[in-house]
């Protein structure tokens, strides 16, 4: 009587491990699309902030004027070019918030607010993207509560930056 030998692998092991193979690519799959979402996430934060530093930058620059920052029309794009033309620290104000909208284009849904922060006497610029509001009432949508932290539960699309 002669013993055989098994040569090669069966159909079922074949099988076996195709299928955990296949859970390890769409694990792989799944990783690398987080990866590029948290890597968008992150261009987005980086320019907010250039956005904000820039701006806060002026605001120290033109601080005899810092209230007026607050107090601005974002809604309203002035048309006085303060880089070719000579101006007064009122008109200098427009201009910064003018450079600061025209910035915001590299954000999807971009928005920006200088508000007096929560307790303080400091400035505080908002930066703001995607479904996130500059808003400081807690809400779902809102950047911040109304104690000046971000709000809890959420991942904001925004950021702060106060300006001394």
């Amino acid at each position: 009587m002669r013993i055989r030998y098994q040569q090669g692998a069966t159909l079922i092991e074949i099988l076996v491990s195709m299928f955990l193979l296949g859970i390890a690519v769409i694990g792989f799959v799944a990783l690398q699309v987080r990866s590029v979402g948290v890597a968008g996430e992150s261009v987005n934060r980086a320019q907010a902030m250039s956005i904000a530093q820039d701006l806060s930058d002026r605001m120290r620059a033109n601080y005899a004027q810092l209230a007026a920052y607050t107090a601005a029309d974002w809604s309203v794009t002035p048309t006085t070019n303060c880089y070719t033309a000579v101006c007064n620290p009122t008109q200098m104000v427009s201009f910064d918030v003018r450079l600061a909208r025209e910035a915001l284009s590299t954000l999807p849904n971009g928005a920006i607010a200088v508000t007096q922060c929560a307790g303080y006497r400091n400035q505080c610029i908002y930066v703001a993207w995607g479904n996130t509001t500059t808003a400081r009432d807690g809400s779902a949508t809102a950047c911040t509560t109304p104690t000046g932290s971000y709000v809890s539960g959420v991942i904001p699309e925004c950021i702060m930056l106060e300006v001394y």
